[in-house]
């Protein structure tokens, strides 16, 4: 997992993002992730854009080129929103989302890496990871009847950030939180 050092709950609650210490190789790796997605999403339409290609052999790849381009600016948006924290709305007190929150991530399998205060992080290996160090944590802030979540990813060389699984999560959150028990 990575290092949440120096993790505040006041101020991650008050910016409504993750407040922590990020060491100098989170820092590198995010402005190459940066750079390199940057290049991807800008490449397309510099090769469609071409003047000295040759529009009769146009074929569908160049379009296939724009899709590619959509996956790195939705990437660079999701590494920017990333430490975004999420808040739903419970009708439960931070004891009984507490509880409901442990029964979720327990039946999907997540593993508890934190359950502390109003802290709650669990853990579940990245899919095609080689290495069972490289895994996604779900961080969850209890405040009253708050409950603010993110999800961020380790993986080898570039933390690229979780793009579709934190739709599903907050869906699901938002759902337990709101039906009776």
């Amino acid at each position: 997992m990575r290092s949440l050092k120096n993790l505040n709950i006041r101020k991650s609650i008050e910016k409504n993002k993750l407040v922590y210490s990020e060491d100098w190789l989170e820092k590198f790796g995010t402005i190459t992730l940066y750079l390199f997605f940057s290049w991807g999403f800008l490449m397309p339409f510099l090769v469609y854009f071409n003047p000295y290609r040759d529009y009769s052999k146009t074929g569908i790849e160049f379009y296939l080129l724009f899709i590619f381009s959509l996956y790195c600016a939705f990437t660079i948006y999701r590494k920017a929103t990333e430490k975004c924290l999420t808040k739903i709305v419970s009708k439960y007190n931070v004891e009984e989302n507490k509880l409901l929150i442990n029964q979720y991530c327990e039946k999907k399998g997540f593993e508890k890496h934190k359950n502390s205060g109003n802290l709650i992080i669990y853990k579940s290996l990245n899919y095609l990871a080689i290495n069972p160090r490289f895994q996604t944590s779900r961080i969850f802030i209890l405040d009253k009847n708050d409950i603010y979540l993110t999800m961020i990813k380790e993986n080898q060389k570039l933390n690229i950030p979780v793009l579709f699984s934190q739709i599903s999560l907050k869906r699901d959150i938002k759902n337990l939180c709101q039906t009776t028990k």
